[in-house]
């Protein structure tokens, strides 16, 4: 059994000695759908004959639901012919409301395919996401095959941690059945620290905003930034523009993102770091008055112990200020053409509840 038979070397792709690929797209006006037609001819080192292989799809959607058909035509370098006929169905299915806000969807598809005796197999699955984050996928399924009278059950999860993916999935048959379970993830190292990623690829960023924690990289919930601002993200396609975009909906950090979208074109194999700006101030807001009672006048602005503008006065005499730490006090002008101003004075913080006065 360990002997490497000459004849599988010529099987394979090694044993190729031409190929020729035909690939037609062609997409249908006025909803009509997507067209593709597709051929290869190859030939072999060492024995005579020509494998050709050609292909025909359509695919389009009513509604809600997605389909494709699809006819295969295989013929080996001995001429042996082999015929298939696919139907590929999927649809979307909602159920429930996620947690944070918004529909539930799971997506049901089915593939049916027969040959030149008829049916030959068929397989339904099922997946999906849960999780407050969508921070896990599922997936089952049910296939059958008419040539060896078997049926398999089998379903599967992963849980997108943040530090690693790790996954489960089971199997059974008439004949047999599997457990099986795996972890993946990785290390990055750079200048600055070193973080552990879920996952990685030939080709991944190191996301940088500044102490920035909890926003969402590239809309996954799951993958967010550190409490240092930091993130990897594997999905770059190399030699191409790359969108990378920050969410911050959902982050509870006061850093505010000054910009959420860059852009990156790396090479192959590349480590590159995407830097977001932030502002690491935090912001403030009260009530204040002046000393009379009087509402202070809005849109004026707010200045800090060293005269540098750190806020104004918003409607309904509200003062919005954001500095790196609470201010000594801030001052606000009362009559701009006089030069005259109040001064507030903080307690080492800012009670937002309280109503400060402007003397």
């Amino acid at each position: 059994d360990d002997i490497y038979d000459i004849a599988d070397y010529y099987e394979n792709d090694f044993g190729r000695k031409n190929t020729f690929t035909l690939n037609i797209n062609q997409t249908l006006p006025d909803g009509w759908g997507y067209f593709t037609a597709s051929a290869l001819w190859r030939d072999y080192w060492g024995r005579s004959g020509t494998g050709k292989d050609y292909q025909l799809s359509y695919s389009n959607t009513w509604q809600r639901l997605s389909f494709t058909l699809s006819a295969t035509q295989t013929y080996d370098s001995n001429n042996r012919e082999d015929k298939r006929f696919n139907i590929y169905l999927s649809i979307p299915l909602t159920w429930g409301l996620k947690e944070n806000g918004g529909n539930r969807d799971i997506h049901l598809s089915n593939s049916t395919t027969f040959d030149d005796q008829g049916y030959e197999a068929n397989n339904t699955s099922l997946s999906g996401t849960f999780g407050n984050r969508d921070q896990f996928n599922y997936t089952t399924n049910l296939s059958q095959q008419r040539q060896e009278h078997q049926t398999t059950f089998g379903g599967s999860v992963t849980w997108n941690a943040p530090l690693a993916t790790v996954g489960g999935s089971y199997s059974q048959s008439n004949k047999y059945h599997q457990v099986g379970g795996n972890i993946q993830g990785g290390l990055v190292a750079w200048a600055d620290g070193v973080h552990l990623a879920s996952r990685l690829n030939d080709t991944i960023a190191i996301i940088n905003a500044p102490y920035l924690e909890g926003a969402a990289v590239q809309g996954r919930p799951y993958l967010r930034t550190n409490a240092k601002g930091y993130a990897v993200f594997e999905a770059l396609t190399p030699y191409r523009q790359n969108f990378i975009s920050l969410d911050v909906s959902e982050s509870e950090s006061d850093v505010a993102l000054l910009g959420n979208r860059k852009v990156t074109v790396p090479y192959r194999g590349a480590v590159v770091l995407v830097h977001f700006e932030t502002e690491t101030s935090k912001p403030f807001y009260f009530l204040a008055r002046r000393a009379d009672g009087e509402p202070l006048t809005f849109g004026y602005e707010v200045e800090d112990d060293e005269g540098n503008n750190v806020g104004l006065v918003g409607q309904g005499s509200r003062v919005f200020i954001r500095t790196e730490k609470v201010p000594i006090s801030v001052k606000i002008a009362t009559d701009k053409q006089q030069g005259l101003f109040c001064k507030i004075t903080f307690d080492k913080q800012i009670d937002e509840n309280n109503v400060y006065i402007c003397r």
